[in-house]
């Protein structure tokens, strides 16, 4: 009876243990208020085959040709949709001709299969979903392959940080052009702003927001402070609820999905 009686008890014990264990597990992580949208080094490191091509036919790009070569891939690359799937669901975006330099450099890295296999490594709800490296000894080759160089900036009024907007991140630290990264982008999840929060946006970043922004920012969302901080040249033209879902993802404290969010982006036709 005694030895029944001590099994019982052992039993509540590991029941509450366990439950106790879940239920700190299922918690999520608190969210860090951010402003910037850095180069995030990516942490994990997931063998994978390399389905990139060498593309021999391309230079090594570099600060001092990447200019007239993306140029040139622009007026020679006509394509500006793309899908980017996810296990959450697909993006279709469409590239800006108003942004010659950024639109060539992304539509070269889907060409050349870069970022197919890479993960988004960092999302912020009400903020930003960035992605497009990871630091695996695959994507170090590729980055080898296509070389070291950052982008002009592409500022355009009318480009804004709006929800569903694609930008590229950049270093904060002697940048003072404020040249893009061509690795590293991000989707604007961004959030809606009432007007006192708009003025103490402009307080704060010593920025103008005229009367038309304001209406987008109010009715859609975004993120003003970004705006010409970082080059907008694309936009979701069809998935913003995926974009939801992505931006809802766990995550742990450095803000890294906890179950990866790997991607592959195609050129399609429409």
């Amino acid at each position: 009876m005694k030895m029944a009686f001590t099994c019982q008890l052992r039993l509540i014990i590991f029941l509450f243990s366990s439950a106790f264990f879940l239920s700190q597990c299922d918690t999520p992580p608190p969210v860090k208020e951010v402003a910037k949208v850095e180069i995030v080094e990516p942490k994990r490191q997931e063998p994978k085959k390399d389905t990139t091509s060498t593309a021999p036919d391309f230079p090594k790009l570099t600060d001092d040709n990447i200019e007239s070569f993306l140029s040139e891939y622009f007026k020679e690359n006509l394509e500006r949709n793309l899908q980017v799937i996810t296990r959450v669901g697909t993006l279709k975006v469409r590239l800006f001709d108003e942004t010659p330099l950024h639109t060539a450099n992304f539509l070269m890295m889907t060409k050349r299969n870069y970022f197919t296999g890479t993960e988004f490594i960092r999302v912020v709800p009400n903020f930003v979903v960035q992605g497009g490296n990871n630091e695996s000894e695959i994507e170090k080759v590729k980055r080898l392959l296509i070389g070291s160089y950052t982008i002009p900036s592409e500022f355009k009024d009318n480009l804004i940080h709006k929800k569903g907007v694609l930008s590229m991140a950049r270093s904060y630290e002697d940048n003072p052009d404020m040249k893009s990264s061509p690795y590293y982008f991000f989707f604007v999840h961004g959030q809606k702003f009432n007007e006192p929060q708009l003025l103490a946006i402009e307080r704060d970043n010593k920025m103008t927001i005229p009367n038309w922004k304001r209406d987008i920012y109010g009715s859609a969302g975004g993120a003003p402070h970004l705006d010409m901080k970082h080059t907008v040249f694309g936009e979701i033209y069809e998935g913003l609820d995926v974009l939801d879902k992505m931006a809802n993802v766990r995550t742990d404290g450095g803000e890294w999905p906890l179950e990866p969010l790997v991607m592959q982006i195609d050129v399609i036709d429409e």
